[in-house]
């Protein structure tokens, strides 16, 4: 029995469906200093074809856009972090560091405080994959949205969402 799987890609470098944003691993010796990236978001959605597409590029693209916008030129916090305190007020956000009492304080507006329990690569592809698969639930014939978030160009993370 021959089993055959059509998917859709695209390449978050050549695409240009990229976002700048800064983090910092709390713990870890090196990444656990504010720093940034530049991340690509590489996407790919497995399905049946309904016609001529599983999903039309021209609606999958600007979706993936739209949440690199979201996360671009932000401080990438973590709400789930047991390691890290975040307290807002007023027009800013404090963050400490539970395990030395390192302090951050940030404008707001700087800020993004995601639902997630790290600011891993691997933590903000299952991110990107629960918006992307919300988003396209309309559609009943995707079977599975792969994303892979690099943190440099050959350098990332990825999952597989299964949809059905």
């Amino acid at each position: 029995m021959v089993s055959l799987c059509v998917f859709v890609e695209l390449d978050g470098w050549m695409s240009r469906l990229r976002f700048s944003a800064c983090h910092f691993t709390p713990g870890h010796p090196k990444c656990g200093r504010l720093h940034g990236h530049t991340y690509a978001v590489n996407v790919r959605v497995e399905g049946e074809q309904q016609g001529e597409f599983i999903v039309d590029f021209g609606e999958l693209k600007p979706i993936i856009m739209d949440i690199c916008e979201m996360l671009d030129h932000k401080v990438l916090l973590a709400g789930d972090d047991d390691r890290i305190r975040v307290v807002e007020g007023g027009d800013g956000v404090e963050v400490v560091v539970v395990e030395d009492g390192k302090r951050y304080v940030f404008p707001r507006e700087d800020v993004l405080i995601l639902p997630i329990p790290s600011v891993s690569a691997e933590d903000l592809s299952r991110f990107v994959a629960s918006k992307l698969a919300a988003c396209l639930s309309e559609h009943k014939n995707i079977s599975s949205i792969h994303v892979r978030v690099d943190e440099g160009i050959g350098q990332g993370a990825g999952c597989t969402l299964q949809l059905s």
